[in-house]
C-alpha cells in the first residue's frame, strides 16, 4: 500500500490528480527517440508511470522536426504517427516554428498538458511555466520530474 501512494506523489505536490481522467501527454521530438533508442514501450510505460489512462499527444511541428533529421528518426516518426497518438494542429502564427516554441505555445494556451522531453534547455523554459509537470527518462524508466 505505501508503494502506491509513493507513486502518486511527485503529481500530488503539483495538484494533479491522476485518478479517474485521463492525462493528456505533449511528446516531443527527442522524447521519443530516446525511448525507442533504450527499447521502452511508450504506451505501457506512461501507464506504468502515471497510474492513470494517458492520451499521447505530439504537435504538427515535432512530426515536421523528424522528418528534417532524415533516415535516423524514421522509426520515430512512424511511432508518433500511429492512429494512438493525437496530432495538434499547431495555432502559432509561423508554420515554420521551432518543435520547443511550438510546445512552449501550447502549454502556455492549455495547460492541461504534461511535457514529455529529455531536453534540458526545454525543461528549464518549462519550469518558469508554474503548474506543468515534465516526464523524463531516467535508468530507462519515465519519471515525473517538479
Amino acid at each position: 500500500m505505501n508503494k502506491n501512494i509513493n507513486k502518486h506523489k511527485a503529481l500530488d505536490k503539483l495538484n494533479w490528480k491522476t485518478e479517474n481522467r485521463a492525462v493528456f501527454i505533449l511528446i516531443d521530438t527527442n522524447f521519443i527517440y530516446f525511448s525507442l533508442k533504450n527499447k521502452i514501450n511508450i504506451f505501457k510505460s506512461f501507464v506504468e508511470c502515471l497510474y492513470s489512462k494517458c492520451i499521447l499527444c505530439t504537435s504538427e511541428c515535432v512530426l515536421l522536426e523528424l522528418e528534417r533529421l532524415g533516415p535516423k528518426f524514421r522509426l520515430a516518426l512512424r511511432v508518433l504517427r500511429e492512429k494512438k497518438i493525437i496530432k495538434l494542429t499547431c495555432s502559432h502564427s509561423s508554420s515554420l516554428i521551432y518543435a520547443d516554441d511550438c510546445i512552449l505555445h501550447t502549454i502556455k494556451n492549455n495547460k492541461n498538458f504534461l511535457v514529455a522531453t529529455c531536453d534540458k534547455d526545454l525543461k528549464r523554459r518549462i519550469r518558469k511555466i508554474s503548474g506543468v509537470p515534465v516526464i523524463s527518462i531516467k535508468k530507462k524508466k519515465f519519471v515525473v520530474l517538479k
